[in-house]
């Protein structure tokens, strides 16, 4: 009796139904790669823009630490820790005993001189006046002028010892040069000091942004640059008003200094981290929004070419607010600005306004 085997025909069902799935399979990507998603475009243009460099700064505040020229002994202090001052407001002063002889001293020195002075000039014109009717000889007239003119110059100099004198009595108190907040007293009264140590910090009532420039930007960025500087996600305009001169020995970065709007709605407080962007010169060339461009281990973008969506390696050349200047891209370039994020390179895309 024979026998019917289901095996071969149930192996010819299978292929066929695997080779009409391929089928479908393939029918349907040539299908989906010819819709055409709508896109919507920029068309590129040369464009110029002031070039930007942005680095991270903080918050400062003007400080002016006080110190005495002559050492001495701290007699007073006339203000206290936090407390505000004016400009012009007494703030510590020294015993002013030694400054005070010494100030009359120099002063008695002067009036002796200038007296000696005007007695020898008195006496060279009567001199003179007896010259004149024969009765002295030249020489005698030399010599007492040579001797008028040497007192004259003892006067001179007992004047700029009184000067020197009265202007250590003068330093002998310190006077706040303008408003601020003490910030902190380090002597006590009583306490012996140096000449040049630090007695009062005041900080002033000013804001700046402060950052270190590499030695490569320092050759572009000079004061008086222009800044933007961002504090809060809110931004001000300001300007470069210092630069040091020397180095940071272990940066070899240059502490720059920067003067801002200080806008009351962004309430600066020092310490505060900040964005500063320096305005450097103006470039021109293909300057894009940065949120265009992706990134998949190379940065691209996104074109329309042939109406079909290409993804065009980019690379950033220079930063100028939200924008950028690329190099890979050309005028007349169609930038894809909506609707290609769901959409793979090849697609037919259709542009819409």
């Amino acid at each position: 009796m024979k026998t019917f085997s289901l095996k071969p025909f149930t192996s010819s069902l299978l292929f066929l139904a695997i080779f009409t799935l391929f089928s479908c399979d393939d029918v349907n990507e040539e299908q989906i790669a010819e819709l055409e998603f709508p896109v919507e475009i920029e068309i590129l243009k040369n464009k110029e823009r002031v070039r930007q460099i942005e680095y991270f700064g903080i918050v400062s505040s003007k400080i002016i630490n006080y110190s005495f020229l002559t050492p001495g002994r701290v007699k007073s202090i006339f203000v206290s820790k936090n407390q505000f001052v004016k400009k012009g407001t007494k703030l510590m002063q020294l015993e002013t005993k030694g400054f005070s002889l010494a100030l009359n001293v120099a002063k008695n020195q002067e009036k002796q001189a200038e007296s000696a002075y005007l007695e020898a000039k008195k006496y060279c014109q009567n001199l003179d006046k007896v010259f004149k009717l024969g009765g002295v000889s030249g020489t005698d007239i030399e010599k007492e002028k040579l001797n008028r003119d040497l007192k004259y110059k003892d006067w001179e100099q007992s004047k700029i010892n009184s000067d020197a004198k009265n202007e250590d009595f003068k330093q002998a108190t310190l006077i706040a040069q303008s408003n601020g907040i003490v910030s902190d007293i380090l002597p006590k009264v009583g306490e012996l000091i140096d000449a040049g140590a630090e007695t009062i910090i005041i900080q002033g009532k000013g804001l700046f942004a402060e950052t270190a420039l590499s030695q490569k930007d320092l050759e572009i960025i000079k004061k008086g640059t222009k800044v933007i500087v961002e504090i809060k996600n809110q931004k001000v305009n300001g300007q470069v008003n210092y630069i040091a001169t020397l180095p940071d020995f272990q940066t070899f970065r240059h502490t720059v200094k920067i003067d801002f709007s200080n806008n009351s709605s962004i309430k600066a407080s020092i310490g505060l981290t900040t964005k500063i962007y320096f305005e450097t010169d103006t470039l021109q060339g293909i300057w894009i929004p940065i949120k265009y461009i992706s990134n998949n281990g190379q940065d691209f973008v996104n074109l329309s070419e042939n109406n079909r969506l290409r993804k065009k390696v980019v690379q950033i050349i220079d930063f100028s607010g939200e924008e950028v200047r690329v190099s890979g891209l050309r005028e007349n370039d169609k930038l894809i600005t909506k609707g290609a994020a769901s959409i793979k390179e090849g697609y037919k895309v259709k542009i819409v306004k």
